[in-house]
């Protein structure tokens, strides 16, 4: 579908024009986060009518900006996510953190060097995300440990 797709209500059709709506799995996604709870119930706690909430969930309509924000918070989901189906549902970007991950290469490099190592290339890619996945768990590996961790990986 396109961003500018056209949603029938009734005999009225109207313009959804939002770059990156996704008109045709929005019911799905709503459906998703209504998950067991009544139509009426989740309406309510929405804020919106239930003959409304039923329309969105046909995807006979859309919400507006406003009860599109009001679901999201509501079901604490991304309100990207619920929008355009892109991204996460709970709205965490997985983004490499990439100063650390530069200091990750560069101290398993140093090391290998110091130690006059070499590791073939899919050791030394499993053993740099290993270091960094504990680095981004807030573990931290003193010089000894990770000099002693090449040495095993580079044999």
């Amino acid at each position: 579908m396109s961003a500018a797709e056209t949603v029938k209500s009734d005999s009225t059709s109207y313009q959804c024009g939002y770059p990156g709506w996704d008109g045709a799995g929005f019911p799905q996604r709503l459906a998703e986060i209504k998950g067991g709870m009544s139509t009426l119930g989740f309406a309510q706690k929405c804020g919106i009518s239930e003959s409304i909430f039923r329309k969105y969930l046909a995807g006979t309509s859309v919400p507006g900006a406003d009860k599109l924000v009001e679901i999201a918070q509501t079901a604490q989901v991304s309100l990207s996510w619920l929008a355009t189906g892109e991204g996460r549902r709970d709205g965490v970007e997985d983004r490499l953190d990439l100063a650390m991950l530069r200091s990750v290469i560069a101290g398993v490099e140093a090391d290998l060097e110091e130690i006059g190592g070499s590791m073939a290339p899919e050791k030394k890619a499993e053993l740099i995300a290993l270091l960094y996945e504990m680095a981004c768990n807030g573990e931290s590996i003193s010089e000894k440990p990770m000099l002693r961790l090449v040495r095993l990986a580079s044999r």
